[in-house]
């Protein structure tokens, strides 16, 4: 197997020597940090998430969150790993498409500085308390946030942005080399004897830069139902493939 795939990255790679394999970053996540905040998304954004399809809807409403105090001062934090990179290019099959994109996300990293984490607690509280107060100010709020879709379809959650890693400045880091004009990478693939490189095709715009910008965010996955007296209530989603979370915010 491991010939074949050898192979097949070979024939793939055989015009790959002028970066037309190329790898978006945008919305990535990394192992440390977080999603990569190319939108700019505040705490308590919220998303309605179709697991089968990986697309996110945006609610209108922000859920009320509370931080949870903190005496951590600001230092450097780094990724380890980093996935949800989509590739572009022409490749043979997806074995070979997904063994490049994992030996770009073990070889680039991000480096956030001057950082401090902001995580944030009550998000259940939080959702409960944003829906009875559109409910009492007269707005529908079943159909404005797909109550009965979300309550009785298997797949689909609400999302909400719980913890953000705010920083002075972000940038991507290969081989322990961090700055902001870094436009490609090379990697090595099992079986290759050329390495392929790869064109960052984001790498501009994954750069993060101002005081305390919301660099990176993390998200809670949260399940609705009806609870007693037919009121809606909100448990964690527990064992949700988020594996295509990163593909669902790169299509908002």
């Amino acid at each position: 197997m491991r010939a074949l795939l050898g192979l097949a990255l070979a024939a793939l790679c055989a015009g790959c020597h002028h970066s037309d394999v190329g790898a978006d970053l945008s919305f990535s996540r990394s192992i440390g940090l977080g999603y990569r905040n190319a939108g700019l998304f505040n705490p308590g954004t919220l998303f309605l998430y179709d697991q089968s399809t990986a697309t996110l809807t945006r609610l209108s409403d922000d859920i009320p969150l509370q931080l949870r105090p903190s005496n951590a001062s600001p230092t450097t934090l780094a990724s380890t790993r980093i996935d949800g990179i989509a590739l572009t290019g022409s490749f043979p099959n997806e074995a070979v498409k997904t063994e490049i994109a994992v030996a770009v996300g073990t070889k680039v990293s991000f480096v956030a500085e001057n950082a401090i984490r902001d995580d944030y607690e009550s998000v259940r509280t939080g959702l409960t308390l944003a829906y009875r107060a559109g409910v009492d100010a007269g707005e529908d709020m079943m159909g404005r946030w797909y109550v009965d879709e979300v309550v009785r379809q298997r797949g689909k959650y609400y999302v909400v942005v719980s913890g953000i890693v705010r920083a002075d400045k972000a940038t991507l880091a290969v081989g322990g080399m961090a700055g902001d004009n870094i436009a490609d990478v090379s990697v090595s693939v099992p079986g290759l004897a050329t390495p392929v490189k790869v064109a960052l095709t984001h790498g501009r715009s994954v750069n993060c830069s101002g005081k305390s910008a919301p660099c990176f965010f993390s998200v809670s996955i949260i399940k609705p139902y009806i609870g007693p007296q037919k009121r809606l209530a909100f448990r964690d989603g527990l064992g949700v493939d988020t594996a295509r979370l990163s593909e669902a915010l790169r299509k908002l």
